[in-house]
C-alpha cells in the first residue's frame, strides 16, 4: 500500500525552504518585495514579537509567537532562526518551540525542525508527529532527504507508531 504521507512531508519542508528563500536580503529584498507585492505567490508574511538580524554573522532570528505564512502554508513556532550565506541563500533554517507546520488538512508538529539546505535534509525532533487527515506517524525523529525522496522515522524508547486509515474496507473475495 502506498502512503502519500511521505510526499506530504517532503512537500511541507520544500515549502519551508521556498518560504524563506527570497526573503533574507532585508535591504534589497524589501524593494523587490514591494515590486512584487501584488503577486501573491511571492508574498511571505512573517509576524513575531521581535526580529533580530545580524548581517555580519548572516543570521536572522524571529522570536515570540512566530507565524509565517506563504499561500496555504503556515508555520508556527516560538523561535525561527535563519542562517544564510553572503549571497542571501538559506544555509540552515531552525524552528524551535511548539513547532507546527500546516498545509490544508496536513500538518507536522514537534519541538524542533531543522532544514539543512546544502544536504537537502530536514530533521524534526522532540516528539515529532506528522498528520495527513486522520493518518498519523510518530517517532523520536523524522528525517526527510529531499535528494533521494526518502523519509525515515526513527523510534527511541517508544517504537515508531503509524496509524493509517484506509478509504476502502479490507475484504477477502472468495473465488
Amino acid at each position: 500500500m502506498k502512503i502519500k504521507f511521505y510526499f506530504l512531508t517532503v512537500f511541507i519542508f520544500l515549502s519551508i525552504f521556498l518560504l524563506f528563500q527570497n526573503n533574507l536580503s532585508f535591504g534589497a529584498s524589501i524593494r523587490n518585495n514591494l515590486k512584487n507585492a501584488n503577486k501573491t505567490h511571492n508574498k511571505t508574511d512573517i509576524k513575531s514579537d521581535s526580529l533580530t538580524v545580524n548581517n555580519k554573522a548572516h543570521i536572522a532570528v524571529f522570536t515570540g509567537h512566530v507565524v509565517a505564512i506563504k499561500g496555504k502554508l503556515k508555520i508556527l513556532s516560538s523561535v525561527l532562526k535563519i542562517i544564510y550565506t553572503k549571497k542571501n541563500k538559506i544555509k540552515i533554517l531552525i524552528a524551535t518551540g511548539n513547532v507546527h507546520i500546516i498545509k490544508g488538512k496536513d500538518n507536522i508538529t514537534g519541538g524542533m525542525a531543522v532544514y539543512y539546505d546544502k544536504k537537502k535534509i530536514a530533521v524534526i525532533t522532540e516528539n515529532p508527529v506528522a498528520y495527513e487527515g486522520k493518518n498519523r506517524i510518530a517517532g523520536k525523529k523524522i528525517i526527510i532527504n529531499f535528494k533521494t525522496g526518502i523519509s525515515t522515522v526513527i523510534g527511541g524508547p517508544k517504537r515508531v507508531n503509524a496509524v493509517v486509515y484506509s478509504k476502502k474496507s479490507l475484504s477477502v473475495k472468495k473465488r
